[in-house]
């Protein structure tokens, strides 16, 4: 009965992760949120109009309208982009995972 309790005690420590790690020991760092340089998701107050007609249902003139509202009010919440003349629930729903906001 010790030695299931043992192997028990062994595989959930394995599962788990090294606990040395996280008092300063060697392993993987601690990743966090992504930064700016990792996350590939564009930022619609800052990206031009280049960037934007590479989100699923955006050409030219829905970027330039997306420009144009920003320039009006920044965007605070992704879901802020549905103020921009034809852009509705459905084509904020094939861009949410690709856009974001700072």
């Amino acid at each position: 009965m010790k030695r299931l309790v043992a192997l028990a005690v062994a595989v959930c420590a394995l599962h788990a992760g090294p606990a040395w790690a996280a008092d300063g020991g060697v392993g993987p760092p601690n990743q966090g949120p992504p930064s700016a340089e990792q996350d590939a998701r564009i930022n619609i107050n800052e990206a031009g109009p280049a960037e934007l007609v590479q989100l699923p249902g955006i050409g030219p003139s829905r970027a330039q309208a997306i420009i144009a509202e920003r320039e009006k009010r920044r965007f605070r919440r992704i879901e802020d982009i549905i103020r921009v003349p034809g852009i509705g629930r459905k084509t904020f729903g094939r861009i949410r995972h690709s856009i974001r906001v700072r």
